[in-house]
């Protein structure tokens, strides 16, 4: 097989589309059974399909024939990850091995490779780290070793990228939540944040540099390859930004479990400015500042989470700023997440999470109607006027 069809494989796979990777690598599946590099990137493509069982059985056999890891070392990760439990750390542990090798051969070459060959090296191993952890947590946290392999663990990731990797701190606090150690939590939770927020604002920098080195390239009439390789630096700088989406949807959850509601809230709002049709991120604002208001209303009660939220509305009599600038802030959230589900892509998200939306919204009489009002037109033109005319009747609100 020619890396060619690998290279465009891997390319439909980092730009989502998985389904367009199987349909290129499956018409060769019999004639590459034994073929190392074919068997990694297909196991990894059914994964990305959700074929399970599929990948499963790809990846063992990726595995069988190449056991030290010699052609590739993701394989090894895929798996370990689908099985979980020892076997599933046993595999996971000789892609970190692999991995171990491949960046201490880098930090003895430095001065003669470039840094972002050795930085891969520990992203991957993060990976990895991460997917040990999360095994540790869940299929083995009954055993006795179950906590002192986590601490271990993110102690290591944490010197790899020398304290500067904000999903390490993110992963530290969930660990620090598990084991009740709140204020250590709080503090990783914290780090985790300013190292996002570092890392949010520098790649827009990056991207707006891209993009004026661009234009002047443009303008001064450059060859087309060099145009073409900032087009590219453009693409990757983009991937990385959404990249940042999940692991801030994850940190947003862990602010509110340790209360942090303000946290959670500018978590959220970050989100919205990478993407703004993430609809997580509207019903965790609205969420935070739900339980903010509880917890303002109930400043002596420990169960403040737990008292029903038509209780706190039928209390609130609209004297408070404080409190109304928040309910408009949670109805505005929600208005904004019924956008998004009554929108082209709303058939795309997790029917529990509308579920839970659309009872909030009902328990707050509806979304803001005005938020929900195309835009007047302006001029004279009749043809326009008669257009507009009784838009108003056309939204329906789920109240009526």
């Amino acid at each position: 097989m020619s890396d060619e069809i690998i290279s465009q494989a891997r390319a439909f796979l980092e730009t989502s589309q998985p389904e367009k990777a199987l349909d290129l690598l499956y018409p060769y599946i019999e004639s590459q059974i034994d073929s190392i590099p074919y068997l990694s990137i297909l196991g990894e493509t059914y994964l990305e399909n959700n074929e399970l069982e599929k990948a499963y059985q790809i990846l063992t056999r990726g595995c069988e024939l190449d056991p030290n890891a010699n052609e590739g070392f993701e394989k090894f990760l895929y798996l370990g990850q689908i099985i979980g439990g020892q076997d599933g750390i046993n595999y996971i542990n000789i892609a970190i091995n692999k991995l171990q090798s491949l960046l201490l051969l880098e930090e003895e070459e430095e001065e003669k490779n470039d840094s972002t060959k050795k930085s891969f090296f520990i992203n991957k191993l993060n990976l990895a780290i991460f997917a040990e952890i999360e095994i540790w947590m869940t299929d083995l946290c009954m055993e006795p070793e179950a906590e002192s392999k986590c601490n271990e663990l993110i102690d290591y990731s944490l010197q790899l990228d020398d304290n500067n990797n904000p999903e390490s701190y993110s992963l530290l606090s969930s660990i620090r939540i598990s084991q009740q150690r709140t204020q250590e939590a709080i503090e990783a939770l914290l780090k985790s944040w300013e190292l996002f927020k570092l890392k949010k604002s520098k790649l827009e920098e990056m991207a707006n540099n891209a993009k004026t080195d661009q234009q002047q390239e443009a303008e001064e009439e450059e060859e087309e390859e060099d145009v073409g390789g900032n087009s590219g630096d453009s693409f990757e700088i983009g991937m990385e930004y959404v990249d940042l989406i999940q692991p801030l949807i994850t940190l947003s959850r862990y602010a509110i479990e340790l209360e942090q509601y303000d946290i959670a809230i500018q978590i959220s709002n970050n989100v919205q400015d990478i993407n703004e049709n993430i609809l997580d991120s509207y019903y965790i604002e609205s969420l935070a500042n739900i339980l903010k208001l509880k917890k303002i209303l109930y400043p002596n009660d420990q169960n403040y989470k737990d008292i029903e939220l038509s209780e706190i509305l039928n209390q609130v009599n609209g004297d408070n700023d404080e409190i109304n600038s928040i309910l408009q802030d949670v109805k505005l959230s929600l208005t904004m997440a019924y956008k998004i589900i009554n929108s082209d892509i709303g058939e795309e998200f997790d029917h529990g999470l509308i579920e839970q939306i659309n009872q909030l919204l009902q328990e707050f009489g509806g979304p803001i109607m005005s938020e929900l009002m195309p835009q007047r037109r302006s001029g004279n033109d009749d043809d326009d006027d008669d257009e507009i005319e009784g838009w108003e009747n056309e939204i329906v609100s789920d109240d009526e």
